[in-house]
């Protein structure tokens, strides 16, 4: 199959196929549609992420409906609310020019009542999430009787977040004589299971990840200190300002503090996690897809179904554990036909977890060289002179007002306009780059296991500093602000627990007094940075227990003048906990 044309797919689909601007089918689509229309015959197809296995399944879909049957004809099952508007949304693409063919979305953390009634007005397609997809048939709100198809996509995430009894209940309730399309990256002993107790002799077809459209992606690594992972990120940002990408971060709590940080570097990014509600997470995808966000920080999870066509790069800001992972963050980018790039930012101890996904995924990582802040702002800089002589004049008002602009700036010498041009134009970027953390690159495993062997020996003084997160610091700012304060060789830093209206940062014992010395009377951002060792009790504005540190990192508090009096000290790994 080199066309959609060359499918018995029905005029209408094919109209729509046209319209929509595809041309040539991805591998994926090339096997499986043919197969799904050619027979009857369940099919498994292994699969990653970005390969359009969306339409793989859901031109066949939209096809086979008898729009002179009123009832649900096709059921297609995903793991998340996203994933499953973002296939209602396609399959109603592929059904524009089929009057009669109705998709309907049910998914939980929504009107249950909304989703009946659509339910009711006609729905010949159902795209759910299992918890809800189940509830409405076991309310017999959802009759699924006369079921032609049933899809699983995306079936190993969907056991992987726990789905098994959801998935065995609803397709118990399906009929027997019936077409089942399982679609999945993987196949562990679940899906196996399901495709044993479920499935009649299913026809097994599986993409290769060297078919699956990586040539178009490159996959680079930088190997840093684990402490240096946000500075680096930060510099990539700067290095390319049409950037447009997810930034993966293992936990919820890391995705919070990356997006917060980028923000306040002045950057157009959000986050994206399970902890957020429903309406947040419609309104960051939203604002993502028009590109009013650039950078979307997110957990695995949360980012399943995003499908942006334009991305431009994904990055691991913490690699994952498994390979397959990888693949499927780096599918969403290089996708219809356009170049993609793939960053990891690891330690020296995790290039070992590079190899093995190279092996899984028939890939290859290059090593980049950490930007210094010196190239950073040079080519941001030459770049804005290309756009100087590149722009256009268009508003007929500024036309009209040159007279008075030029007069206005005709005391000025060429050189001296240019510069002060510059000089206005690029402050902010100067100011941006100039606060940026120096990026260490990462030792060999060997190295790094005696430097962290060393540093476990270090007994840290815990010293509390009055502002935090309301006076707009984050914690690469903290070290900024210690560094500048602090001539000679930098001190060892353990653990920066930033809060509300304080910040407790753990440094070396023996260099204590030294810091609070340093700092007596230093105003920083607007601020009277009042620095003291901790002796356990953060004044009575704080949330816990007096004499303990509170634990929440986000509870809010203030110092009380005369209250560090002891040390408290603490040995643990540098930078542990940031």
């Amino acid at each position: 199959m080199e066309n959609f044309n060359e499918t018995s797919l029905r005029d209408d689909v094919k109209q729509a196929v046209a319209q929509l601007g595809f041309t040539t089918p991805t591998p994926v689509q090339a096997k499986t549609i043919p197969a799904i229309l050619g027979s009857d015959r369940d099919l498994i197809a292994l699969a990653r992420t970005g390969t359009g296995k969306t339409a793989g399944f859901g031109l066949p879909v939209v096809d086979g409906i008898d729009t002179e049957l009123d009832a649900v004809q096709a059921l297609i099952l995903c793991p998340t609310r996203e994933l499953c508007l973002q296939i209602s949304r396609d399959l109603t693409e592929f059904a524009r020019f089929r009057k009669g063919v109705n998709v309907v979305a049910v998914y939980g953390g929504a009107s249950a009542g909304d989703q009946i009634r659509a339910i009711r007005s006609g729905a010949n397609i159902i795209v759910g999430t299992p918890g809800r997809t189940l509830d409405l048939i076991n309310r017999k709100k959802l009759v699924v009787d006369q079921l032609k198809r049933v899809v699983l996509d995306e079936a190993d995430e969907m056991l992987n977040m726990g789905f098994q009894e959801e998935l065995n209940g609803i397709l118990d309730a399906t009929p027997r004589e019936k077409q089942t399309l399982l679609f999945s990256a993987t196949m562990p002993k679940e899906a196996r299971k399901i495709s044993t107790d479920y499935m009649n002799d299913p026809q097994e077809i599986s993409i290769d990840h060297t078919d699956a459209g990586n040539s178009n992606i490159t996959h680079l690594y930088y190997k840093v200190k684990g402490a240096h992972r946000f500075s680096l990120l930060k510099l990539l940002v700067e290095l390319d300002p049409d950037m447009y990408a997810v930034i993966f971060c293992r936990t919820r709590r890391e995705v919070d503090g990356v997006a917060e940080d980028l923000r306040f570097a002045g950057h157009a990014a959000d986050a994206l996690h399970g902890d957020m509600s429903q309406a947040q997470r419609d309104d960051v995808m939203k604002r993502f897809r028009k590109g009013r966000i650039k950078l979307l920080v997110a957990t695995d999870v949360a980012a399943r179904g995003l499908d942006v066509s334009d991305l431009t790069h994904v990055i691991n800001y913490n690699l994952p554990d498994a390979p397959e992972v990888y693949v499927h963050r780096s599918g969403r980018t290089g996708r219809a036909g356009k170049e993609g790039v793939a960053i990891s930012i690891v330690t020296g101890r995790e290039v070992r977890k590079l190899r093995d996904i190279e092996r899984y995924g028939k890939i290859e990582f290059t090593e980049a060289p950490i930007p210094s802040q010196e190239e950073v702002y040079r080519r941001r800089a030459l770049r804005f002179v290309t756009s100087v002589k590149e722009a256009t004049m268009s508003d007929q008002k500024l036309l009209s007002l040159m007279p008075e602009i030029v007069d206005g700036l005709a005391d000025l010498d060429r050189e001296a306009l240019i510069q002060q041009f510059v000089a206005l134009s690029l402050s902010d970027f100067s100011q941006q780059v100039g606060s940026s953390r120096p990026v260490e690159a990462g030792s060999d495993d060997k190295r790094e296991r005696k430097s962290h062997d060393r540093r476990s020996n270090v007994s840290y003084t815990r010293l509390c500093m009055s502002a935090g997160r309301r006076q707009g610091y984050t914690v690469p700012q903290v070290i900024g602000m210690l560094n500048k304060n602090l001539p000679g060789k930098k001190i060892d830093l353990g653990k920066i627990d930033l809060q509300n209206n304080l910040t407790f940062i753990d440094v070396d014992s023996t260099e204590a007094s030294r810091v609070v010395a340093a700092l007596a009377g230093v105003q920083d951002r607007g601020n009277d940075v009042e620095l003291r060792i901790y002796d356990g009790q953060a004044g009575g504005n704080d949330d816990g227990p007096r004499g303990k540190r509170p634990r929440n990192k986000y509870k809010t508090g203030a110092p009380s003048p005369g209250s560090f009096a002891k040390r408290d000290k603490k040995k643990h790994r540098k930078g542990q906990g940031k």
